[in-house]
């Protein structure tokens, strides 16, 4: 089966800046919370349904554009059309994005990657495979959809996750330096789309509360309603002031390649379709929020070792300590609602979805009913 478009159509180097404002200004210009997080998560890509290229076309696409060929295996992923292609002794992850998603955004992740390669190549970051044309990506025109897409080929990192390894306090402290070289080797980057609408981007938590809505149990919405006001109190007016700039976004221990043997442990970092412009905390948020309630007996110690190693590298504010505190409760409570409301879109999916966002409130109790972390905080 050949390709279901025209190869001499497609483009390749970096994406035109399409449908820029469209949904941007939908999302700032809506009325209600409500009609925000509606039009945010289109934003989002959440909401969109997505079609599928047929394998035999994405390895026309692979030998045509970068002189490849091999065993195709897709993987499962929220978005992106992810492929692992085995190519004789070399192994590589291709991505194609969804004719839902702005090339420009694409780009953007692209554009972050590229900068990383050249002023940080220490960082163990993720390497693009080049085209034959030497490009990082090529576009796709889409016959449905709103957009082109965008084929990506990278390097295959091995290595294992750290969600499935137990790590010691020393090992999460590396973590946490990582993510903070990672933040610093980002901070003159700059790109037009960074500025970007990403619903998991906690600077939007406030306006979130309507996702209370698709929550029942009156002890989850308590526990919620007191994780948004503490966020409303502390956060909110800190927003204009925190320190901020272009980050990964989702530096959770699924996006985290570990080596147990090796003395700097971490070996990979994967995944950068959550950069966005926030205030750094919100990045650190997101790897304590995976960890907080990891272990039952002290809720917030494995959290406080990755804040412990981030800030050996980058000393943070006291203020913003503290707003940290909130804002990694905050990103793990907004996992459980986002799930929950997902829930409520795709009926055929519900008990799955509400499966999976069990852990996120048993944690989030489990976080709530020990003491919060006090300045200065150890771990």
């Amino acid at each position: 089966m050949g390709p279901s478009f025209d190869p001499t159509a497609l483009r390749t180097g970096p994406a035109q800046t399409i449908g820029v404002t469209s949904r941007a200004q939908a999302a700032s210009g809506a009325k209600s919370d409500a009609e925000f997080i509606e039009a945010i998560a289109l934003e989002s890509g959440l909401l969109a349904e997505q079609s599928q290229l047929a394998d035999s076309t994405v390895l026309v696409l692979l030998e045509q554009f970068y002189g490849l060929k091999g065993k195709l295996i897709r993987i499962p992923t929220e978005k992106d059309e992810t492929f692992r292609l085995r190519n004789g002794g070399e192994t590589y992850l291709v991505k194609v994005s969804p004719s839902d998603e702005d090339p420009a955004i694409v780009q953007l992740q692209t554009a972050c990657m590229v900068h990383l390669e050249r002023t940080a190549p220490e960082l163990p970051v993720q390497r693009l495979v080049r085209s034959l044309g030497g490009d990082p990506q090529v576009l796709i025109p889409a016959p449905e959809g709103p957009f082109d897409r965008v084929l990506r080929v990278m390097r295959f990192m091995p290595g294992h996750l750290l969600a499935t390894h137990e790590a010691s306090a020393g090992q999460l402290q590396l973590v946490g330096s990582s993510l903070a070289r990672l933040g610093l080797a980002l901070q003159d980057f700059d790109h037009p789309r960074a500025d970007r609408l990403l619903l998991w981007d906690l600077k939007h938590f406030h306006r979130m509360r309507p996702l209370l809505d698709h929550v029942d149990a009156q002890q989850k919405r308590s526990l919620a309603e007191e994780i948004f006001d503490r966020f409303d109190d502390i956060v909110v007016p800190l927003l204009d002031t925190l320190t901020s700039q272009v980050v990964h976004g989702d530096f959770s221990p699924f996006n985290i390649l570990v080596d147990p043997d090796r003395s700097d442990y971490v070996t990979g970092i994967i995944d950068f379709g959550d950069v966005v412009r926030t205030p750094v905390i919100f990045d650190t948020g997101v790897t304590m929020a995976n960890l907080l309630g990891a272990d039952p007996a002290s809720p917030w110690k494995q959290a406080l070792h990755v804040m412990e190693g981030y800030r050996n590298i980058r000393p943070l504010p006291h203020h913003e300590l503290e707003a940290l505190i909130v804002s990694a409760q905050a990103r793990l409570l907004l996992r459980a609602l986002i799930t929950q409301w997902r829930a409520s879109q795709l009926p055929q999916r519900r008990d799955y979805l509400i499966s999976h966002s069990k852990p996120d409130w048993d944690r989030l109790a489990a976080t709530a009913a020990a003491p919060a972390p006090r300045l200065p905080f150890t771990s």
